[in-house]
């Protein structure tokens, strides 16, 4: 079979999408991009909660300053139209119970605060800056190492072994050797968490990587992490690649000893189908202990050529994952005085007792947590959202393995809220106040990050950085199997910059042994100011022209599309919908008929999907992807209570559709929610079941069947356990607070969409 793509890459991570969008843009290469999660952008992706969106996994990146090796890379890559802020001069406060101390955008100025609170260590300060420097400088010729020709290669192996013992020991050995101040060896040893390792576990190169990298401050993308995967995607897609997401990778293809392809399952329409794409190049973007263990053979001829890197995947896997409460604010952080800077607190100068520090956090007493502040780094003032962070052990969720996403029961729902509170209690010790503007917060575990991002066991930053990983032969991007790359963290550093890096490398050695210089030389080719963007087009990505539009309530709106072919799906999914610019949000399929796609779009919100359903006109064009999602009705004889509020109702309709042409809809139940009687939606649509309660919260005159929150009908329900299934959508926290609600009644099938 002739393949169809000239490469393909495993994973829409930082790493995956450089390779791709370096391969697509210098060399005109049509590569696919396969995404596990229905969301591009791995690490960099964000989710939403009623217009809010956080970052998963991009908090802040350093040396982006215009001019810079990192800024080029990007403007390439987006074409110029992904945008950064610059965060606040003093963008860190390390915060401890008898000081704290503010991180200036400047190294100088920083060394300076540094003296001016430890005179007596003012020459052990200096050398401590200077060593960052010269070790970051090897570590990066390291990185270099991975994108030369293998002449070049050995004699930059040569250069790096000069330094090497300085960067290879542990930042706990290099503090204590230098430093008598414990507060200032804490103090220094303040930011371990943006690599994963506390100072006697973590390599002094890695810190100095890390560290160093921010000495001239932080910047954030404009208009949030989920930019970045958006904006590098239509050069992908001009040189007529692809992006496919729900696409779980199972298998490396390998014939006559090389690669040729991936092993794939198609989710994107809930029923997993088995699939094969070809293609000459394979480049591995999940990291090196799913590409070595999982996706390559272990035995026969392609595990004994993959034996060493085995053993270095299993000396260097493990590591912490971490809890992270996101937070939605009911005004913005400014009011107390924070101007978006990241806080590091500390209730302790101890760095080092990980088992100790993770088992406080679940007791709800967290000693060392990290409150940073999306929205104001990312620019939109019309949500106000905060992130804390803080680092537990994979094992202790263990119990709740295996349970399915949503649905793991009260004692997980109750560690949950304890650790919540802790962490709540943490940021109000640092921000006096803070805990009094929180308007709604969902907690993640280490279940959440290893269910979007396949890292086993929900481990945040993959390979550890010990003196072991620097000391060792690297990975690297050149694996045994021919046509087979590695990219991403694992290739060359931590975090996205090491990521972009690692994308940089394997595309780099996909082209030849001139192919990082051939990537320079478009990099540094001078750009043409960026046009108004293109909607990017793909095989994949459907025209949509907007035919009617109807107001349904004066917060909802009904939006009907045109399709250029039939639409076939199964009721309760969705699809992606273009509302502005590298912006796309999920709406549920409320109809399809034929070539007419139905949706109800809220305004409520005031995002982006609110701003476009208010100014879209009719006969505007548009894209969409899709139908995605695994929600269902459930073919049972059980009883059937449907629950929603607003546009929840959307992938219910289709459902009753069903329901009605199978002579069952007099069975099922719906439960709305809406503050007025103005907002009631039913009134609009049909069929709806018989027995329907419309719950009015706010309007005492209306004549509606219950007066109050919908939440408050279905805790006074009485059910079967054994024999009802609830059906749940809606606002973010009534979907919380009706799963909460049943599921302390006994309910064991409480099914909800979560985008």
């Amino acid at each position: 079979m002739a393949p169809t793509w000239d490469a393909i890459v495993i994973g829409s991570g930082m790493g995956g999408m450089s390779a791709a969008g370096f391969l697509a843009k210098v060399a005109g290469m049509k590569v696919l991009v396969l995404e596990k999660h229905s969301e591009r952008g791995g690490q960099t992706h964000v989710f939403r909660r009623d217009g809010a969106s956080w970052d998963v996994g991009l908090h802040y990146i350093g040396e982006l300053q215009p001019g810079t090796l990192m800024r080029s890379l990007f403007d390439f890559l987006s074409g110029g139209a992904l945008g950064w802020n610059r965060m606040p001069d003093d963008f860190e406060r390390f915060v401890y119970p008898d000081f704290a101390f503010a991180v200036p955008s400047d190294p100088r100025r920083y060394q300076a605060r540094l003296i001016e609170r430890f005179p007596a260590e003012a020459d052990a300060i200096r050398r401590y800056f200077r060593d960052l420097g010269a070790v970051a400088r090897w570590c990066v010729l390291g990185i270099q190492q991975q994108m030369a020709p293998a002449p070049l290669a050995f004699l930059l192996a040569q250069a790096r072994r000069y330094g090497a013992v300085r960067a290879t020991q542990t930042t706990d050995g290099y503090l204590e050797r230098h430093f008598r101040s414990s507060e200032l060896k804490a103090l220094l040893a303040t930011q371990w968490g943006d690599y994963g390792l506390p100072p006697k576990q973590s390599a002094f190169a890695l810190h100095a990587l890390v560290v160093g990298s921010y000495l001239n401050g932080g910047w954030f993308p404009q208009g949030g992490a989920g930019r970045i995967a958006r904006t590098i995607e239509p050069g992908i897609e001009a040189a007529g690649g692809s992006i496919l997401v729900c696409q779980e990778a199972t298998a490396i293809l390998i014939e006559n000893g090389r690669a040729v392809g991936v092993q794939a399952i198609d989710r994107r329409s809930g029923s997993p189908i088995a699939v094969a794409y070809r293609a000459p190049v394979v480049v591995s973007d999940v990291g090196a202990p799913l590409t070595y263990e999982q996706l390559l053979p272990t035995d026969g001829e392609i595990g004994q050529q993959t034996a060493k890197q085995r053993a270095t995947v299993a000396a260097l896997k493990g590591g912490l994952s971490a809890v992270n409460l996101y937070i939605r604010l009911k005004a913005p952080i400014s009011t107390l005085g924070v101007m978006g800077e990241n806080y590091w607190i500390n209730a302790t100068l101890d760095h080092e007792d990980v088992d100790e520090h993770a088992a406080a956090t679940l007791a709800g007493d967290p000693r060392h947590v990290y409150l940073s502040f999306p929205s104001a780094k990312s620019g939109d003032d019309r949500f106000h959202t905060a992130e804390i962070i803080a680092f537990v052990r994979p094992d202790a969720f263990d119990a709740w393995r295996g349970t399915a996403h949503g649905d793991r029961g009260p004692a997980y729902a109750d560690l949950k809220r304890r650790i919540a509170e802790g962490l709540l209690r943490a940021a109000d010790r640092a921000v006096p106040g803070f805990s009094a503007l929180v308007g709604y917060s969902e907690l993640s575990t280490p279940l959440s990050v290893e269910h979007f991002t396949s890292h086993p066991d929900g481990v945040f930053y993959s390979l550890r950085g010990t003196p072991q990983r620097y000391r060792s032969s690297p990975l690297g991007v050149r694996t045994p199997i021919p046509g087979l790359y590695l990219a991403g963290c694992d290739a060359a550093s931590l975090g996205v910059p090491g990521a972009l890096m690692g994308g940089l490398a394997a595309a780099s050695q996909v082209l030849g042994p001139a192919g990082f210089l051939r990537i320079m030389a478009r990099v540094q080719r001078p750009r043409k100011p960026a046009a108004a963007p293109t909607p990017p087009r793909s095989a994949e990505k459907k025209r949509a022209t907007l035919v009617a539009k109807t107001a349904l309530t004066p917060s909802i709106w009904r939006l009907e599309f045109a399709l250029e072919e039939p639409m076939r799906f199964v009721p309760g999914q969705y699809v992606k919908l273009r509302v502005a610019p590298f912006e796309w949000r999920d709406y549920s399929i409320a109809a399809v008929a034929d070539k007419r796609l139905t949706l109800l779009v809220s305004t409520r919100t005031r995002g982006d999907g609110s701003l476009y359903a208010d100014s879209v006109a009719l006969d505007a064009e548009t894209l969409l992807e899709g139908p995605f999602g695994a929600y269902r009705l459930e073919r049972n004889a059980h009883r059937k209570v449907f629950v929603a509020t607003g546009t929840g109702l959307a992938p219910f309709l289709p459902m009753f559709d069903d329901l009605a042409g199978a002579g069952d809809l007099d069975a099922a139940e719906l439960y709305f929610g809406c503050r007025t009687a103005a907002e009631d939606i039913t009134r609009a649509l049909t069929p709806l079941p018989p027995h329907a309660i419309v719950c009015v919260s706010r309007d005492e005159a209306s004549n509606h069947a219950f007066h109050g929150r919908v939440t408050k009908a279905v805790a006074g329900l009485a059910f079967d356990p054994a024999s009802t299934d609830f059906y749940v959508c809606g606002s973010a926290a009534m979907v919380a607070d009706c799963r909460a609600i049943l599921q302390s009644a006994g309910a064991p099938r409480v099914l909800t969409e979560a985008y």
